[in-house]
C-alpha cells in the first residue's frame, strides 16, 4: 500500500498545526506551504478536506489562517489520514459492492489488514508524532 501525496502532506500540515496549538495565533497558508514544501494551491485543497472532517478551522482576513479544532493529543494520525485519503481502503472491494464477496478467498485477509492498519494509526496522536514519541 502506498500513501498518496495528499496523505503525506495532510499529515505534515497537521503536525505543523499541532506545534502551534496553544498559541493564540493561526498558521497562514504561506507559512504552511513553506514549512511543508507544498504549493499553496495544493495545500488549500488538502486543508479543505481537513476542514470538512472538522480537523481544522479557519479565520479570514489579513491575519487569518488555520488551527486545529482540538488538542493534538486528541487527534489521531488515523483520523487525519482518513480525512484526506478516502478512508485508507487497501482494496476497492472492502466497502463497495463486490460481485465475488462470498467466494473471495482473500477478503478476510484484506479486512483484517485494513482493521489492523486503522487500529494502529488510531493509537498515535499528533502530539506523539510531533514529538517523535511513537
Amino acid at each position: 500500500m502506498k500513501m498518496s501525496s495528499k496523505a503525506r502532506y495532510g499529515l505534515y500540515v497537521a503536525v505543523e498545526l499541532s506545534k502551534k496549538y496553544g498559541d493564540d495565533e493561526v498558521a497562514n497558508v504561506s507559512f504552511l506551504a513553506q514549512s511543508t514544501g507544498v504549493t499553496e494551491k495544493y495545500l488549500e485543497q488538502i486543508i479543505a478536506l481537513m476542514k470538512k472532517a472538522d480537523l481544522v478551522i479557519s479565520s479570514r482576513g489579513a491575519s487569518g489562517g488555520y488551527k486545529l479544532t482540538d488538542a493534538p493529543e486528541n487527534i489521531t494520525v488515523g483520523r487525519v489520514l482518513r480525512a484526506v485519503e478516502d478512508n485508507l481502503e487497501i482494496v476497492d472491494c472492502l466497502h463497495k459492492d463486490c460481485n465475488n464477496k462470498c467466494n473471495c478467498v482473500s477478503r478476510n485477509l484484506w479486512t483484517k489488514l485494513y482493521d489492523n492498519i486503522n487500529s494502529y494509526l488510531d493509537t498515535i496522536s499528533l502530539k506523539q508524532l510531533a514529538e517523535d514519541k511513537i
